[in-house]
């Protein structure tokens, strides 16, 4: 079993505790109000920013606002799963809390009220978004190259999150297959409709890189042929969708980071078992974590050619593309905000480093913004 991100316990609820308390201390620019001030229709995060004026839905891909995204569809690991999201319970590392994941406040997924993330932010403009996860479930596992147990998704929490934590690559498929059937089963109930748009946010590649010391098919030749049978199948079964893939973090900082956090590594009550020392790896030695560090821009890069490869005339259409947003990320500050503020941002002008800032507003687009494919 590979649970790469379980060290992000010590990290995100440090991350999403700032961006909450700057959310109520009103330094985003908002509130954590459900409702645009009790006159208009509920919405799970307010952020004060001008309605955008209505106009009919888009015909081209190339043509979408915010407003224009009616579901919300997610692809990946624990991260996007929220696995441990919500932190350390009860000054307890390992808990029955802790071993949850926080499908509503993941940063991609997450519709709980108040949190700042990709759907919520939508939400504002978009009122009757759907797919956005909601509460918490017991974590989920793939278990890579073997298999994903079945009956593990929880659809009235999951909603179109269809990530499992301990995915790799290679489970993609798997993760899909739910995805198509919940989006068969929000036809049926006209929940939305096939031609409405749909956003699909695709994180996923740290297990494969946790692995690729010693497992073949978790190196980035294996990887990028993985990611592109996905987005091939995504093309071929759901109209009206824009793939945004987000590019890969530096999972061997992570485990850096929390080497100082003594309490962290313990075994649990009455035995030696310590999780720790089973999570990533390929983390635990100096020589493999600079394996990791000098494959991972391979992982990005094979990332960024799938993403090239659907902007060519060959596949690129009104109805469907893809686009590649990379993550050059300060570890120590995930910035839910930035990554949306990406989606607004042609490529050539993306920071060559994204860093957390509480006092950072949050961007309002205006009726001239398009989410940028290129």
């Amino acid at each position: 079993m590979s649970l790469s991100y379980f060290y992000m316990l010590l990290l995100t609820p440090m991350v999403l505790d700032s961006t909450s308390k700057a959310l109520e201390n009103g330094t985003f620019g908002g509130n954590n109000n459900s409702t645009n001030n009790n006159t208009g229709p509920i919405i799970p995060l307010d952020i004060s920013c001008p309605a955008l004026t209505q106009r009919p839905p888009p015909r081209n891909v190339s043509d979408l606002r915010a407003d224009d995204i009616k579901a919300v569809i997610g692809l990946g690991d624990s991260v996007m799963a929220g696995f441990g999201a919500k932190g350390v319970q009860n000054e307890q590392y390992i808990s029955i809390k802790t071993l949850k994941e926080a499908r509503g406040v993941s940063f991609a997924m997450g519709g709980d009220q108040g949190i700042i993330t990709i759907p919520n932010l939508i939400q504002y403009y978009s009122h009757s978004l759907y797919g956005a996860s909601v509460g918490d479930q017991i974590f989920t596992v793939c278990f890579g190259d073997q298999f994903c147990p079945g009956g593990q998704y929880k659809a009235a929490i999951d909603v179109l999150n269809g990530a499992q934590s301990g995915a790799r690559s290679v489970n993609l498929d798997h993760e899909l297959d739910y995805i198509l059937s919940q989006l068969d089963q929000a036809y049926s109930d006209n929940r939305i409709q096939k031609t409405d748009w749909k956003l699909l946010t695709l994180f996923i590649g740290s297990n494969d890189v946790c692995h690729a010391c010693a497992v073949n098919t978790s190196l980035p030749e294996h990887y990028a042929i993985n990611v592109q049978l996905v987005v091939e199948r995504v093309r071929l079964t759901i109209p009206n969708v824009l793939i945004q893939i987000i590019g890969m973090i530096r999972v061997d900082e992570i485990f850096v980071a929390t080497l100082p956090y003594a309490s962290y590594c313990q075994p649990f009550p009455r035995s030696d078992f310590v999780l720790h020392d089973h999570e990533c790896g390929c983390a635990h030695s100096e020589t493999n974590r600079t394996i990791m560090a000098n494959l991972l821009p391979q992982y990005n890069t094979a990332l960024e050619k799938v993403a090239s490869f659907y902007q060519s005339p060959l596949y690129a259409n009104d109805s469907f593309a893809v686009v590649f947003h990379p993550l050059p990320v300060d570890i120590l500050s995930f910035p839910i905000q930035a990554i949306r503020k990406l989606m607004y941002t042609p490529i050539s002008q993306k920071p060559q480093q994204l860093e957390f800032q509480a006092d950072a507003p949050i961007y309002c687009p205006t009726d001239s913004d398009r989410l940028q494919l290129k």
